[in-house]
This record gives structure tokens, C-alpha cells and sequence, in this order.
């Protein structure tokens, strides 16, 4: 079963108007697939946190195969509010 990196990023400011991407969990999950690796990624995050939606904690959820493993044309997915997704991360439209 393949390994996923998952991180969850918030995009924050700083005094200056600056924006910066600040990680607000990281660790890896096990799945079938990219998109069975987002939904545990997902559970766990808002288990972690207490709450259900993830998206309360950040703007981002990055999942990517560990380089050993890594095919450049699946290696990573960004799932985000902005982009037209759900709150499981997947696309509405």
C-alpha cells in the first residue's frame, strides 16, 4: 500500500503584508489511492484538532509520495477551499 506526506498549510500574514505559508500538522498516511490518502488525511487532521472541518486550522492540504516512490505525473495533489473544493477536498464542479 503506498505512503503518503501530508501537510495541512495556512497562508498568514505578517506585519508587513508579507504572506507566508505556516504548516499546521504533518504526517504520513497509508492508502490505496490519492484520493483515499486525502480523506484519511482529512479524519485524522480533524480528529487531531476536534473539530470537522479542517479548514477551520488551514487553507491547504498537500499530499505527496515519498521521493523513493514518487511518479513525477502523480507525486503531488493540493487540495483548497479556493479552489472550487469540498470540504473533503475534492472537486465540486
Amino acid at each position: 500500500m503506498p505512503s503518503f506526506n501530508v501537510r495541512f498549510i495556512k497562508t498568514v500574514c505578517d506585519d508587513t503584508g508579507g504572506e507566508h505559508r505556516a504548516c499546521q500538522a504533518a504526517f504520513k498516511v497509508d492508502a490505496a489511492s490519492l484520493s483515499a490518502a486525502a480523506q484519511q488525511a482529512e479524519a485524522e487532521f480533524c480528529k487531531q484538532k476536534s473539530v470537522r472541518d479542517w479548514t477551520i486550522f488551514a487553507d491547504v492540504l498537500e499530499l505527496r509520495t515519498p521521493p523513493a516512490l514518487a511518479n513525477p505525473s502523480t507525486s503531488a495533489f493540493r487540495a483548497s477551499r479556493k479552489d472550487g473544493l469540498s470540504k473533503q477536498g475534492f472537486r465540486t464542479s
